[in-house]
């Protein structure tokens, strides 16, 4: 840990470093300090389960630190870095300073020619290449150092910044892939933590099948740019919320990359609809739901689903029902950027009830809610493909079929954690000087209920453990192992 923080602390000095053109504004003490102050009250008074992972001494310490680390003038990118730090202290995968949320010269920092023109995953602490739009770097390629610099080096020192609820390590290290998603933390990170004067790449590489080590050097991309030309070159990439197709005359695959329709444009109930009516009418024996690829988004988006799969009516509780306040401290109010979530800044004392752990809870709140079958069902055996990025609504979709035994889960532990996620409703809290905005989500599960509970996602009932000698064979891990139950099952 000591090495970290003196290696944090050099690396903060340099970060004006490796930024391109990019002139980054500059911030005094005091507009530093104001800024921390609006941070430390909107965390501390709305955040529900601020203290579920760390005592109030503890939690203290953490801002005490940040407090003193923006004693001083700094850089924008220094002052982000000090803040992501402190969030990430919180164990929290709803607290940080959003990517998608910046604006202004915040946003500015995201959008240079700065990142790796290919896509990795990381299996086995190794980097390997998923999909790259660079000759020089294939497909089927292990990245071993970047400008000098291990991976794992940089995976140690980029971890402790990264968003997750718990000691999820697993989720840390998925949210640190690249994977054309938009904004994603190594495109983030990188350049902050390991800036290089020119926008290039020093990569020492190790070929997979030949297992023959070579060097080459490559420019630096706007991440944007990168993942259109990935697409460009592999439609296959194209993104879809979610698909349906056979893999056999028996097996289905169901896949659901996100529960997110903000804008209402994917009709998830008559998609369901449609492949529960295709599976019946083909007589399909089993059902194959892969969501290793959804974090989140609207649980709804999900439970439109599962009404085709029970028989009779099910109570889901979320166990996401308590607030840190009533109403909101009115000084906060003007640093508040979501104008639609007026609603949560206000309420009536008397529709509420405090907890022995001093939060909240609505009169009308912790009774779950009840879910009804759909006339539609679906008849067959169930899979549920898990990943570490499951999380937020990922996660309670994951865990409904856990609770209620709708499926097998296979593949590797969840995201989230079984202490709750803090999310539901969010207020963006944009800070007065430096305009970094952060993420404050508002309700949680109770420390009382909490407390019973296991730090860890959801350990799926098959585990797999994926392994680079099935990445580099292109063996989907998870799939095969579905398959061989079924095999032996025949």
């Amino acid at each position: 840990m000591r090495s970290f923080l003196l290696l944090f602390g050099l690396l903060l000095s340099h970060t004006l470093l490796g930024q391109g053109n990019l002139v980054q504004p500059q911030f005094t003490p005091q507009q530093l300090q104001a800024d921390f102050a609006v941070l430390e009250k909107a965390y501390k008074t709305l955040h529900p389960g601020l203290y579920k992972y760390a005592d109030k001494a503890t939690i203290d310490r953490y801002f005490d630190e940040c407090r003193a680390s923006l004693n001083r003038s700094q850089s924008l990118s220094e002052a982000y870095l000090a803040i992501m730090k402190l969030t990430a202290q919180f164990k929290c995968g709803h607290s940080y300073p959003n990517f998608f949320n910046q604006e202004g010269n915040v946003k500015a920092m995201f959008n240079q020619k700065n990142s790796l023109p290919f896509w990795f995953r990381l299996v086995e602490n190794r980097m390997l290449i998923t999909k790259s739009a660079d000759a020089t770097v294939p497909v089927g390629v292990e990245v071993l150092s970047i400008n000098g610099t291990p991976v794992s080096k940089l995976i140690d020192t980029m971890l402790p910044l990264v968003r997750a609820d718990g000691s999820s390590t697993g989720k840390r290290l998925k949210l640190l892939e690249i994977s054309g998603q938009g904004y994603e933390y190594f495109d983030v990170l990188h350049p902050l933590l390991f800036p290089n004067p020119t926008p290039t790449f020093a990569l020492k590489t190790r070929n997979l099948t030949t297992n023959r080590e070579s060097v080459a050097t490559v420019n630096g991309v706007l991440h944007s740019e990168r993942d259109a030309q990935i697409r460009k070159n592999d439609p296959t990439q194209i993104d879809s919320i979610a698909t349906f197709r056979w893999l056999n005359p028996t097996t289905a695959l169901l896949t659901i990359n996100s529960l997110a329709n903000w804008d209402n444009s994917f009709k998830f109930g008559k998609f369901y609809d449609r492949a529960v009516t295709e599976f019946n009418q083909k007589k399909g024996e089993n059902l194959v739901i892969d969501i290793r690829r959804c974090e989140g988004g609207d649980l709804w988006s999900g439970k439109q689903l599962i009404r085709h799969l029970i028989s009779k009516p099910i109570i889901i509780n979320e166990q996401q029902d308590s607030w840190a306040y009533v109403s909101i401290d009115s000084s906060l109010s003007p640093y508040i950027s979501n104008q639609w979530a007026y609603k949560w800044r206000y309420r009536n004392a008397d529709d509420f009830v405090q907890l022995p752990g001093g939060q909240y809870r609505g009169k009308r709140d912790g009774n779950g809610q009840r879910l009804d079958p759909h006339e539609n069902q679906l008849t067959g055996r169930l899979f549920l493909l898990t990943s570490a990025t499951n999380s937020s609504a990922g996660w309670q979709f994951a865990s409904v079929f856990r609770e209620h035994n709708l499926a097998t889960l296979v593949g590797q532990e969840t995201g989230g954690n079984q202490k709750g996620i803090t999310a539901g409703a969010l207020f963006f809290v944009v800070l007065p000087n430096t305009k970094i905005e952060v993420d404050v989500p508002l309700i949680g599960m109770s420390y009382e209920e909490a407390a019973k509970r296991p730090d860890t996602g959801l350990m799926p009932d098959i585990l797999v453990k994926p392994t680079v000698k099935a990445a580099v064979a292109g063996v989907d891990q998870e799939l095969e192992a579905v398959q061989n139950l079924l095999s032996k099952q025949k």
